[in-house]
């Protein structure tokens, strides 16, 4: 076997689950391959595609963020509440808010000489203490017109898709400059990125303050999909960005695994979880066969991998 074809096969076997997901889809939703559908669905994957972005950027370095959705939801929150003072500055000023955030994530992580799954998951208390204070309940509001464009289409243009996009084309270039070496390096041998001159510290704060870029983003998709913000909507973030990080082949140990991997994986997630939705099964066995079918499909997934690189 080719060795490119080896170092592919996860992500070769996740596509080929994505394209059986999406034959069974079709048979329940025959529009699916229409501009419209195409439009929804990528407005409803987007905020877990830009999160799983923003954990992809932590675990590559070794770490993990169990706050990402607390901070998804604060972004959120800052949003919703500021939109009556233009879309714009409500944006920045919730992006910058995330990586705000996420800088101080980084520096606890770098500076406490604890594991990142304890400081992350310490922190996700204290963000979403933030966020009631911003925002106590569900409410705020997001211009009616911004809504419909994100949700139906603006011209023909499918705006979410159009941010997946973007998103990935920023991550490619990202990966190329000094920064994006230097998070690889130093999530496959920290000591070793250390010893060659590199500083490690400044690099993990860059790196959590830029995952807070993406969730950010994140938490402003689901803010202007949903018309308001919602103050404890961000929990499922927090472990279904693992999951589709893990699905698309990043290693917890860092310094391994490819982007493209963990937007495979947000997808095969966001379909599975409307295919359930689709066949009626009830909501207390539907986590139920999710988390059943993400282990089976990690499974076979690892498996698979390992008989390429044998």
């Amino acid at each position: 076997m080719p060795d490119r074809l080896k170092s592919n096969m996860d992500i070769i076997a996740l596509g080929g689950l994505l394209v059986i997901l999406l034959a069974v889809y079709q048979n329940f939703d025959s529009t699916l391959l229409t501009p419209a559908s195409i439009t929804i669905l990528s407005a409803q994957f987007l905020p877990l595609i830009l999160a799983g972005v923003g954990q992809t950027i932590i675990m590559l370095t070794g770490g993990i963020d169990l706050s990402l959705g607390s901070v998804l939801a604060l972004a959120m929150a800052v949003f919703a509440t500021q939109s009556g003072h233009g879309v714009i500055l409500a944006g920045i000023l919730a992006v910058a808010v995330a990586a705000i955030v996420g800088s101080i994530n980084g520096a606890l992580v770098a500076f406490a000489g604890l594991p990142p799954i304890i400081v992350t998951l310490a922190a996700s208390f204290l963000w979403a203490g933030v966020t009631l204070v911003v925002l106590p309940q569900p409410g705020g509001s997001v211009p009616e017109g911004l809504v419909k464009a994100y949700n139906n289409g603006w011209y023909g243009l499918a705006l979410p898709a159009i941010g997946i996009v973007v998103a990935l084309l920023l991550w490619k270039w990202i990966k190329t400059t000094r920064f994006g070496l230097s998070l690889y390096a130093v999530g496959g041998n920290e000591h070793g990125a250390f010893a060659s001159g590199l500083n490690t510290t400044r690099i993990k704060i860059s790196t959590y303050a830029l995952a807070g870029v993406f969730v950010g983003l994140a938490g402003i998709g689901l803010a202007i999909q949903t018309g308001s913000g919602d103050p404890t909507i961000g929990t499922p973030y927090t472990l279904n960005s693992i999951a589709a990080a893990v699905l698309g082949g990043i290693s917890f140990f860092g310094g391994v695994g490819q982007l493209r991997g963990t937007v495979l994986g947000a997808l095969v997630i966001g379909l599975l979880g409307n295919l359930l939705l689709f066949t009626g099964i009830s909501p207390f066995y539907q986590l139920v066969v999710q988390g059943v079918v993400l282990i089976v499909a990690i499974a076979v997934k690892t498996l698979l991998t390992r008989r390429s690189v044998a």
